[in-house]
């Protein structure tokens, strides 16, 4: 089978690593070891970004609280709507009894959950209460695992990286046919924020990790994510690498979180991310122009860039040839760590738009001259 796209960045050599490569590839564990994926070494070019992976990938593959067939159906399912051969392979490769295409009970409902994800950012009531039963994570892990598997699903694709010989791609057994869901504009409130005087042990452990986002004068999305330490726990070096680590300028940093905010469509950290973004210069002309697209005279230079990059992973998983080094300025780490925005951008915008977090007080959601530039967003 021809590779679906040409190879941009080769798998490392295991014998030549620099000195922080080879730390990252000790700490990978069997991940790192000669005989792993061409994932893996080819995610040793960037090591920082390869170190980020480590946690939410244990927490999606070894301690999540869904069973491991119905994770691996998760997974799966993200893969195919992300059309990542690549991740599908291998998945289906290390988990052969999700080979069915006619699915029942609570494996039909994770692939219509993800399919939910992936249209609405969103989950039904249905969804909510039945992933909900599997665990008191669950729902947490299912959106954990979407959102993990589109960051690597844009990194893969956006790489090249070649399946291995003897796996199986898209000629294997397919997948439950995808059914475009509706995407609701009214949310429904479902977590509420924590109490900080009630915390449990667990919860202020975390929350003491957490610096300033722990603090009791923390966002209403911070305040209700700490109901699941786990799910931060897991989440952490994904973050920080994305957020306080990134090597990206803060104008290309916020532009790219706004615009995968946008495009999955919560208006919660839409709202948090403006105020950034003011206090940065970036204008509300300059934010019409992210809503707008990258083909609206709004955007100027460098700033299209981004929003279009963010739309080629959104829409089509993969960053084009004229964009993939045009990150390179920022550092060796650039295009990888934008990747990285994207995907933890579009896992929380899940979780603020599944929990149904409302607007913090005193803030500013969509201006109404926005709302034009709403239709047309969605991937169908």
């Amino acid at each position: 089978m021809s590779p679906q796209y040409p190879m941009r960045v080769p798998p490392v050599d295991l014998d030549a690593l620099t000195g922080r490569q080879e730390t990252v590839r000790v700490k990978m564990g069997p991940y790192g070891e000669s005989g792993t994926s061409s994932m893996m070494r080819t995610f040793l070019h960037y090591p920082e970004f390869a170190r980020s992976l480590g946690r939410i990938g244990t927490r999606v593959t070894l301690t999540s609280d869904l069973p491991p067939s119905l994770a691996a159906l998760a997974s799966a399912r993200t893969a195919w709507l992300c059309g990542s051969e690549y991740l599908w392979a291998h998945i289906r490769a290390q988990h052969p009894e999700i080979t069915s295409t006619d699915l029942d009970g609570m494996a039909k409902h994770v692939v219509e959950a993800i399919d939910e994800l992936h249209e609405t950012h969103n989950l039904s009531d249905e969804k909510w209460y039945r992933i909900g039963q599997l665990g008191p994570n669950a729902v947490m892990d299912l959106i954990t695992t979407y959102g993990f598997f589109v960051s690597l699903a844009a990194a893969v694709s956006s790489m090249g990286v070649q399946l291995e010989e003897g796996l199986v791609g898209w000629d294997g057994p397919g997948a439950p046919e995808r059914k475009l869901v509706a995407s609701p504009r009214v949310l429904t409130k479902r977590v509420f924020e924590a109490d900080y005087a009630h915390l449990g042990p667990r919860q202020v452990e975390q929350a003491n990790r957490m610096g300033r986002r722990g603090k009791p004068s923390t966002s209403k999305l911070q305040k209700a994510m700490i109901n699941y330490p786990e799910f931060l726990g897991a989440l952490a070096p994904f973050g920080k690498r994305a957020i306080d680590d990134t090597c990206l300028p803060p104008r290309v940093w916020q532009l790219a979180c706004m615009r995968t905010v946008w495009l999955c469509d919560s208006e919660y950290l839409w709202s948090q991310h403006r105020k950034a973004c003011l206090k940065l210069g970036v204008t509300d002309d300059d934010l019409a122009g992210v809503a707008e697209g990258p083909d609206s005279p709004l955007l100027l230079d460098f700033d299209r860039v981004v929003v279009r990059t963010v739309d080629e992973m959104f829409f089509h998983n993969r960053i084009s040839d004229e964009n993939w080094h045009r990150f390179d300025e920022f550092g060796t780490e650039g295009v990888t760590d934008l990747i990285l925005v994207y995907g933890l951008y579009v896992l929380q915008s899940c979780v603020a738009r599944v929990f149904g977090t409302t607007l913090e007080e005193g803030s500013v959601g969509y201006l109404p001259e926005l709302d034009r530039f709403r239709e047309g967003v969605s991937r169908g």
